[in-house]
């Protein structure tokens, strides 16, 4: 009987992998594009309208190809594939580079200096061409797939996308929709690591550089922030109360030092905050201020704190975040 069990379960697997389909697009800087990304689809897909996004989080790589590697491996078990599936759409993520060979011939240096993985404010400020704001190259990306399903599958794609992440991925899904909500339908994340960024240029009388809010915003994009474009612009964000993963702090790769100061003023409580690692005490505060300043301004970010849940993404959340999804499409 266990042998007949196990032959069902590998020949349901089977089945689904053969349903499913991920093909790498290589990059195409001629449509905007310097970096590879996957598109996952299957038969249950060719008819969605909507398309999930999740950047790619699987740590540094040698190279590009190292990385594209990595990345399909990912998507058996990324937030975006379990919501994908469960909602039949297909589903892009991006190959963006963290500390390769190539960032180190390229930026010599400072490899460690840009944060792809979570969209900081050096990698925003990057001005050699090839690594120049992948958030754009990124909706470059989301315009070749709608072209392509629209081409292969005669599938209407909309414009604004869903887009997904945990661990750092949500934090690159929370700022991507920040700089760029007229291109977001619903943005969903968990294990956000404490801070979101704040649609104000100041909080209590402080200056909020990106990515803590938008003084600086016109400066490092060339627009002005669209508080009404991210006002209708729904969004679900959770941290578990068991959840000690938090990459703010002194010397970190995600925050400069003047980043970390105004960090300190505004989200700590004065509590106890430098270069070690930051405590759950810290990092829960952190959560309560970000929800408290981002309400103070819009009503559209939703937040949840899922009682002794840790840095990982369970059932409850997972249905949640697609019930969320689910109820704020346009």
């Amino acid at each position: 009987m266990k042998k007949l069990l196990g032959i069902v379960v590998l020949c349901l697997l089977l089945s689904s992998n053969v349903n499913s389909k991920t093909i790498v697009v290589k990059a195409n800087p001629e449509k905007g594009f310097n970096f590879p990304y996957l598109l996952k689809t299957s038969k249950k897909t060719s008819d969605a309208k909507n398309l999930i996004v999740e950047s790619n989080n699987t740590g540094n790589g040698k190279s590009i190809k190292d990385m594209t590697s990595k990345a399909k491996k990912s998507l058996g078990w990324v937030l975006g594939s379990d919501i994908a599936k469960k909602l039949n759409f297909p589903l892009l993520m991006p190959v963006f580079p963290f500390a390769t060979k190539e960032i180190e011939k390229d930026l010599p240096n400072l490899k460690w200096h840009y944060y792809f993985p979570q969209l900081d404010s050096d990698t925003i400020k990057i001005n050699n061409d090839k690594y120049k704001r992948i958030d754009l190259q990124l909706i470059a990306m989301i315009d070749d797939a709608r072209e392509r399903l629209l081409k292969e599958n005669n599938q209407s794609i909309n414009e604004k996308v869903i887009f997904t992440g945990f661990s750092s991925s949500s934090l690159f899904a929370a700022r991507f929709t920040f700089l760029n909500p007229d291109r977001v339908s619903v943005a969903v994340g968990g294990g956000i690591g404490g801070l979101l960024p704040v649609p104000a240029d100041k909080i209590n009388g402080i200056e909020t550089i990106y990515p803590i809010g938008t003084y600086d915003f016109v400066k490092i994009t060339g627009k002005k922030f669209n508080l009404e474009e991210y006002k209708n612009t729904p969004q679900f964000y959770w941290q578990g109360t068991k959840d000690k993963s938090n990459p703010f702090r002194k010397g970190a790769e995600d925050l400069t030092d003047k980043e970390f100061g105004i960090v300190k003023k505004l989200f700590v409580d004065g509590l106890p905050f430098a270069s070690s690692p930051v405590s759950l005490e810290v990092n829960t505060v952190m959560w309560k201020n970000s929800q408290k300043y981002i309400n103070q301004v819009v009503d559209n970010v939703k937040f949840e704190s899922p009682k002794k849940l840790g840095h990982h993404i369970d059932n409850k959340m997972l249905l949640k975040s697609v019930k969320f999804i689910k109820e704020n499409l346009n």
